[in-house]
């Protein structure tokens, strides 16, 4: 007699090898396996070829089992809802799926968020405040430094300069870049152009660059830097960490413009990095006043370069300050996108 000769016993064998391989760390992906109701019933095999003879981890072969039978239901003509809606429907467990985009089963192109689980992601949305009418958004990677720069434009004395201001929360921007369409879509905001500043270490810039080519691939301007605070930053205090490797601390660093993307090379291969909290509010104060020029410009200007005593070439940024490029006075426009006159202050308290 065949050792396997019920359904109950093929089940139990099967529970068995399930259980086992659990604790080995892999499950074989078979052409069949039990199921309520019935001895076996078609897989993947069908449905998903690439899944046939892998060996699966306890948590993708929990996935595609109950994957399975929402194709073997009909999922193609189910109504596109949240991932996370989707991950309680299948497993009880809102942020089962969390994550899945990452994949390798997505990234690869096998698996389809949108056809096969039916789902959308939902990413946190970016927290944008509406300062002012000018076409540019100035996104600031942590809460204390926001938090500062928030405080400077919302008492710009000139408002027709200021744009708006988000909190990228660290490395959440590669995810919350994406939500920034409907957000304009809503408000019939105008915008032209998207500047960040964030730390300098090798993980932030990586995590800028992605966002960046989200946001392009959104419709959206590509996230540029806020050279202007960048430079002042390169002036402040450096924190010890793990050397990058001079190659990847260079490619991470082609975000940034010449000659902050050598600087932060530097910097970087060299074991340090530069935290934004280092240039705090009263230098920031110092830096971001009307008398200096146009706010979008001061934020986003590359500082001119001078030559040092040893003949090699330096950023001027003494204290952050920016200067104003040869033969740009006070009444022309210093660059594209930049107001065509200078802002004269109001006598409205700086409050």
């Amino acid at each position: 007699m065949p050792i396997a000769s019920s359904p109950s016993r093929r089940s139990a064998l099967s529970a068995a090898a399930l259980a086992w391989a659990a604790a080995s760390g892999s499950v074989l992906w078979a052409a069949s396996a039990p199921t309520q109701g019935s001895s076996s019933r078609p897989l993947l095999g069908g449905t998903l070829p690439f899944l046939e003879g892998r060996r699966l981890s306890p948590h993708d072969y929990r996935l595609f089992t109950r994957l399975n039978d929402l194709i073997l239901a009909g999922s193609a003509t189910r109504e596109l809802i949240p991932l996370r809606d989707r991950s309680f429907e299948l497993f009880g467990d809102e942020k089962f799926l969390d994550g899945i985009h990452d994949a390798k089963w997505v990234t690869d192109g096998l698996l389809s968020i949108d056809t096969h689980l039916r789902a959308y992601l939902t990413p946190e949305p970016l927290n944008i405040i509406e300062l002012g009418p000018a076409p540019w958004l100035l996104i600031v990677e942590n809460t204390a430094t926001f938090d500062n720069l928030r405080r400077i434009l919302r008492q710009w004395p000139c408002p027709h300069e200021v744009g708006w201001i988000a909190f990228g929360d660290g490395d959440r921007i590669a995810a919350s870049i994406t939500t920034l369409p409907e957000r304009l879509s809503e408000t019939g905001h105008p915008l032209t152009e998207i500047l960040y500043y964030g730390d300098l270490d090798y993980d932030g810039l990586h995590c800028v660059t992605l966002a960046s080519q989200r946001s392009v691939a959104a419709g959206l301007p590509p996230l540029t830097p806020a050279s202007g605070l960048y430079a002042a930053l390169l002036t402040c205090a450096r924190r010890s960490a793990t050397a990058i490797a001079p190659d990847a601390a260079r490619t991470v660093s082609t975000w940034l413009p010449a000659p902050l993307a050598a600087r932060t090379t530097l910097a970087l291969s060299s074991g340090t990095v530069v935290r934004q909290e280092a240039l705090q509010l009263t230098t920031l104060s110092r830096r971001l006043v009307p008398a200096h020029g146009d706010l979008r410009w001061q934020l986003a200007a590359v500082p001119p370069t001078r030559t040092g005593p040893t003949g090699r070439s330096t950023v001027n940024s003494a204290i952050g300050t920016p200067r104003r490029p040869t033969g740009v006075s006070k009444t022309e426009a210093p660059g594209p996108g930049v107001s065509a006159r200078f802002c004269v202050p109001t006598l409205r308290g700086r409050g």
